[in-house]
């Protein structure tokens, strides 16, 4: 459990920077918020690259998180030191495809470790290392922009990624004579659908992935162009909002709660802080809105999960785990490039009024079991 909680910080840490990072970087060198978008889309398609070339072809928790963790190390090393007009393309798309190589096995071990008393012990631990490494993200490239611009972001990631390299190189013991997690199959994940609690679980979580990446990639670029804000004034109201997210995560592990109740709880505050951020007339109204997004970012994914998770029998949970997984990486490419073509047409806030009618649809969906005892 404990590599594990590593290997997630670390992770998410290197995942929300470049998240957020990339298409401030861009906008930095005169590209449109539209074609900043392109990156992010560039960066999902590697992730995807990544988590597939993990389960077709590695299939080894700790291989495939050395190689990411690596593949990451170098694309930020090449990020920081070559040209920005030869490098962003391919530094981008290589640290998609290192974020994609430690994911697919890591919820499913860490869920399987859980305590029998404990059942949500073990996606507590990784929610809550997801969180922390949120926290960490923006912060760091918070303090290191200020002092070394860019260049210097993405040098201090690439040491980031050595930590994650030792986190796998720690966690191998705890995984020996364990079997190798199974390849993907296409008859599991279709009995996993058929139950009911799985279909609704994966139905949130992918209409909440569809936000994800619209409030990440393009919430910093959205406080600039509308309300003024510097990348560091950026980077430090996304330090609070995942502040408050890993609260809410940490408490959600000591805290007897029905699942269904606070998803349906939290896709509610994802549609209301959509609105809030696509209508806000000044950014007090902005900033509330972003920090509204804290709870549903703590809670859905997670509660999702473990939903999706205790629908299937223990010896399905990893083929599970890729299909509840596919949820959030179809959604994850789908909605920055969808992004590309709403911002000229609606612009950024119209944007984000879209995503409130997603979250709506994700209210439905929590909606059509309310309680899950």
């Amino acid at each position: 459990m404990r590599p594990g909680f590593a290997i997630a910080l670390v992770l998410r840490l290197l995942t929300s920077s470049l998240a957020i990072v990339i298409p401030l970087y861009a906008i930095s060198l005169g590209s449109s918020a539209s074609d900043a978008g392109e990156f992010v889309v560039l960066m999902w398609l590697g992730n995807g690259a990544g988590v597939a070339a993990a389960t077709l072809v590695v299939r080894d928790q700790s291989a495939s998180t050395v190689a990411g963790f690596g593949l990451l190390g170098a694309s930020m090393i090449f990020l920081g030191l070559v040209a920005p007009s030869a490098s962003l393309f391919l530094g981008v798309l290589t640290s998609g495809i290192g974020m994609g190589l430690p994911q697919p096995f890591l919820s499913a071990v860490m869920h399987l470790d859980s305590a029998p008393d404990r059942p949500f012990s073990g996606l507590g631990v990784y929610s809550t290392a997801l969180g922390a490494g949120l926290v960490l993200g923006p912060l760091v490239a918070y303090g290191i922009e200020r002092l070394y611009g860019f260049p210097g972001v993405f040098g201090s990631l690439a040491l980031v990624s050595t930590l994650g390299v030792t986190g796998a190189w720690v966690g191998r013991r705890a995984l020996t004579g364990r079997p190798k997690p199974p390849v993907p199959s296409p008859s599991a994940w279709s009995r996993a659908l058929r139950r009911p609690g799985f279909r609704r679980a994966f139905a949130v979580n992918l209409l909440y992935s569809l936000l994800l990446p619209i409030f990440l990639s393009y919430g910093g670029v959205y406080a600039e162009e509308r309300f003024g804000f510097t990348p560091g004034a950026a980077f430090l109201l996304f330090t609070l909002v995942f502040l408050l997210s890993v609260a809410a995560r940490f408490a959600s592990v000591r805290t007897a709660w029905s699942p269904g109740t606070v998803l349906l709880a939290s896709v509610f505050l994802l549609a209301t802080s959509a609105l809030c951020v696509g209508l806000a007339p000044s950014w007090p109204l902005f900033v509330v809105g972003m920090l509204l997004f804290s709870i549903p970012h703590a809670m859905v994914f997670p509660v999702a999960n473990f939903l999706a998770f205790r629908s299937v029998g223990p010896e399905e949970v990893v083929n599970a785990s890729y299909a509840f997984q596919a949820s959030s990486g179809a959604a994850e490419i789908l909605s920055p490039a969808l992004a590309v073509i709403l911002i000229p047409l609606a612009g950024l806030g119209g944007v984000f009024l879209v995503g409130a009618v997603v979250a709506g649809a994700a209210i439905v969906a929590a909606a059509l079991r309310p309680d899950d005892h």
